[in-house]
């Protein structure tokens, strides 16, 4: 048998091939379950072969979190459009609760939609804004400035437009007026919860990076 030195051993072998390994997060810590769909390519598959809408990572859909944004989403875009509808011929006589509640929700409804779409076409978006502190702030903000502006509108609403109602038949001004503030109550419980959930996960993702 001849003799093989401890250098010749090693070259006489081929090295090992190496494999990409990947470990998933522990649950509870991303909130973004699939940036994928169920197939694992993104976008929506039509006969099994084609795919449409490849931008769009329909995981996001299946989340939490996506729930709460389209909630915020389609209550917002509703009380714009009462708002815009049917309130702004009686501005003047609602006064400062008008305007307040109006660019309030304007706020809110733009930065939510915007949110929205880059979480639905960008995950690296998600990872990146969900666990940051402009989540916490905005939707703890939010939800504060709608419970206040649905009280002053509801205040309003109820001196002005109620003897209107009382007396000139079909007088749909203070139905829709009321619609809008108990709305922004539920939206401002809807951003409350929100801002709950962003904090978890931003105290989540800061402990994960802290393990490393």
């Amino acid at each position: 048998m001849p003799w093989m030195t401890k250098s010749s051993r090693s070259t006489t072998h081929s090295p090992l091939p190496m494999r990409q390994v990947y470990i998933a997060p522990p649950s509870g810590q991303s909130g973004y379950l699939s940036p994928a769909s169920s197939s694992g390519q993104p976008g929506f598959d039509l006969c099994g072969v084609c795919r449409v809408c490849t931008c769009l990572h329909t995981g996001f859909l299946k989340t939490p979190t996506a729930a709460v944004k389209i909630i915020e989403f389609v209550i917002g875009l509703t009380c714009q459009f009462l708002l815009l509808r049917y309130g702004m011929k009686y501005g003047q006589d609602l006064g400062a609760s008008y305007s307040i509640y109006l660019t309030c929700c304007s706020a809110c409804l733009l930065t939510s939609t915007v949110l929205l779409f880059c979480y639905i076409c960008s995950p690296a978006t998600y990872n990146r804004v969900r666990p940051s502190l402009f989540e916490v702030i905005f939707n703890g903000v939010s939800c504060g400035l709608y419970l206040a502006a649905s009280t002053f509108l509801a205040t309003a609403v109820h001196f002005h437009l109620y003897y209107f109602y009382q007396t000139i038949p079909g007088f749909s001004a203070y139905p829709a007026m009321t619609a809008v503030y108990v709305m922004g109550y539920i939206v401002g419980i809807v951003h409350g919860i929100d801002a709950t959930m962003a904090l978890k996960f931003m105290r989540a993702s800061s402990n994960s990076s802290n393990r490393f």
